[in-house]
């Protein structure tokens, strides 16, 4: 887990006498022989307990100098606020705070990040935690997200990282002094998952004895992907790349690819909408699947139960994930650390949709 060191954001009346001087001496039992308190940080600090209290609750007042020392004694302590007490100080819910870029290549197929949200957002409310979001569509817009986050003491932590982050996020939570979960680095994750989901739907059809498939999608990365992952099980692939995502292009990419002269045994769609958009199709077309044509969708959907027949698929448990990073921001609120687990792997799910490829036809000997 990735925590923004508690730097700037100070807050509270001036240094020197009131909140800023120091506290009469305690006779309690030294910091390691109990946890750690507020008390214990002003001490450090040589400042009054309210001093403490206005840096980290977002209030004005102290002195540059006076707010770095209170921020580098909670450090060397190990020290954090209560974030329910400083609910109850800033009169709001205890909060998470997520920023969505819209702009660029999707953090996953959406159905995933429909999953992810349903149950991050499910598991903070069952611990008292309201989950804020922000859509945005810029780099810049993304940053200011953040600031506002910060700069306005709207969430007790934010969550980076699980459905992508700009470069410069991280570094600006740091100087904000706003704590932060760093889930694993999106870039990283989104080719590796690709990868995965490419190799399982490639693995199957291979092992099925399909060796002409089709690949239906928007995303050149995934065409790529799922190209390289087939050729290693001896699959010739037919990329059909799509010029947007609609049912529309997917049913016209499907007409056109089994009424070739080479038609493939088996599609692939980037997504399980456009899998049912192709079931359409070949049930228009009076095309037998599974027994003519196999057809698997790259990832997982309701829909993919309820088609006829219902869609083999690959999909990762994202509310699990969900649930997961809930347990780590709600952790981390409550001033403890835990280990970040890893996401979910893909995982094939084998229905209807697909079955050995049909025998090739017999070819007629002349006389």
């Amino acid at each position: 887990m990735g925590r923004g060191g508690l730097t700037g954001g100070a807050a509270g009346p001036g240094s020197g006498s009131g909140p800023g001087s120091g506290p009469a001496a305690d006779s309690s039992p030294p910091p390691g022989e109990r946890p750690v308190t507020i008390a214990d940080v002003a001490a450090r600090a040589r400042v009054s307990k309210s001093a403490v209290s206005f840096v980290f609750n977002g209030r004005r007042g102290l002195s540059a100098a006076t707010q770095a020392r209170i921020v580098r004694a909670a450090e060397d302590l190990g020290w954090t606020p209560n974030a329910r007490a400083r609910a109850l100080a800033r009169k709001r819910p205890r909060s998470v705070g997520l920023v969505i870029r819209l702009d660029g290549p999707a953090p996953g197929p959406w159905t995933d990040v429909v999953g992810f949200l349903e149950r991050l957002g499910g598991a903070l409310a069952s611990g008292g935690t309201a989950l804020v979001v922000r859509a945005v569509s810029s780099a810049f817009d993304e940053e200011e997200a953040y600031a506002v986050f910060a700069g306005e003491s709207q969430v007790d932590v934010v969550l980076v990282g699980a459905l992508g982050t700009g470069d410069g996020v991280p570094a600006l939570l740091i100087r904000s002094g706003l704590p932060f979960v760093a889930a694993p680095a999106p870039a990283a994750a989104a080719v590796a998952d690709r990868k995965e989901r490419a190799r399982l739907a490639a693995r199957h059809l291979a092992a099925l004895g399909h060796r002409r498939v089709a690949l239906v999608a928007t995303e050149l990365a995934l065409l790529d992907a799922f190209g390289d992952e087939a050729r290693l099980f001896g699959v010739e692939v037919v990329p059909r790349p799509l010029p947007n995502p609609s049912p529309v292009a997917a049913e016209e990419a499907t007409a056109a690819l089994v009424a070739g002269s080479s038609p493939p045994t088996a599609i692939v769609y980037e997504t399980a909408l456009l899998a049912a958009a192709g079931l359409r199709t070949t049930a228009a077309l009076g095309l037998s699947v599974p027994t003519k044509l196999s057809v698997v969708g790259l990832d997982d959907d309701p829909v993919a139960a309820s088609t006829t027949p219902a869609l083999t698929t690959v999909r990762r448990d994202e509310a699990a994930w969900g649930r997961a990073c809930a347990r780590l921001l709600l952790a981390s609120i409550d001033g403890g650390r835990s280990g970040m687990p890893a996401p979910p792997r893909a995982e094939l799910v084998v229905r209807g949709s697909t079955c050995p490829p049909p025998p090739p036809p017999r070819q007629e000997r002349t006389p």
